[in-house]
């Protein structure tokens, strides 16, 4: 695995990785005193919306991943562009990887994403655009360490020269853990599951320009209490997008 120092990242992906993730301190730190209760969740829905926010917008999240997927339909239209037809691909599959790991001062990541995609045809006519998602992320600070598995199942429609946007649904799920190393911050584990069926992307601008989706996050703190919070997430074009939890406030989300 390719391991380099973090000054020597180039991505603008790894540096938003790190730095979503790294906000996991802030959400988390922010529990109230009332949590040293042994009747009171040491996770609150701030902590829960930092989780979402991560899965959401971080490397490797689901902006991420419908960013992957439309470009894979931009470049198979492309080699359809270039003398080739689009159904010349029905029925086959591609699959790539990304891994990478780093230090930096008083931290380290490491993460290995996997994918593949093919195409759907009905009488070598292409109805949708199939895209699978898994992958491992780990990142160590000084006060807490993070780790996490994902895997994610996509269906893009609207592939017609006559539409202006693909349609996407989805549904992805993901495990972690937070072990903390500070008497403030609580140690928990977690599991999210998000399922949309509307979400639009513009073949223009290959940005989300609509949709919602629906986010479930459960699991247990350190003190053995279970916490479980409901939200809608909206997307509202131009990058940006809202979570809202079930009673438990509006957080605004960013990529």
């Amino acid at each position: 695995m390719k391991r380099q120092n973090l000054s020597f990242a180039k991505g603008k992906s790894t540096l938003l990785f790190l730095l979503v993730a790294a906000g996991i301190a802030v959400g988390v730190t922010s529990c109230s005193k009332k949590d040293d209760d042994k009747n009171t969740p040491g996770v609150t829905s701030e902590n829960a919306a930092v989780m979402v926010t991560q899965s959401v917008t971080a490397q490797g999240g689901l902006t991420d991943q419908i960013s992957s997927a439309t470009l894979a339909v931009s470049n198979l239209e492309a080699r359809k562009a270039s003398g080739g037809k689009l159904s010349d691909f029905c029925g086959k599959s591609e699959k790539d990887s990304l891994k990478l790991a780093g230090d930096g001062q008083n931290f380290s990541f490491d993460y290995a994403l996997y994918w593949t995609y093919g195409l759907t045809c009905q009488q070598d006519i292409p109805s949708q655009f199939n895209f699978d998602y898994s992958g491992r992320v780990a990142l160590a600070m000084e006060k807490f360490a993070t780790s996490s598995k994902f895997s994610s199942v996509y269906t893009l429609r609207g592939l017609g020269a006559n539409s202006a946007n693909w349609e996407i649904s989805q549904k992805y799920d993901a495990t972690g853990e937070l072990t903390s190393k500070a008497a403030e911050i609580p140690s928990y584990s977690s599991e999210i599951h998000y399922e949309s069926t509307n979400i639009k992307v513009s073949k223009t601008t290959k940005e989300i320009v609509s949709g919602s989706a629906a986010v479930k996050i459960t699991g247990k703190d350190s003190k053995g209490n279970a916490f479980s919070y409901q939200g809608i997430i909206t997307f509202k074009g131009g990058r940006k997008g809202s979570y809202v939890v079930n009673g438990g406030g509006t957080f605004e989300l960013q990529w």
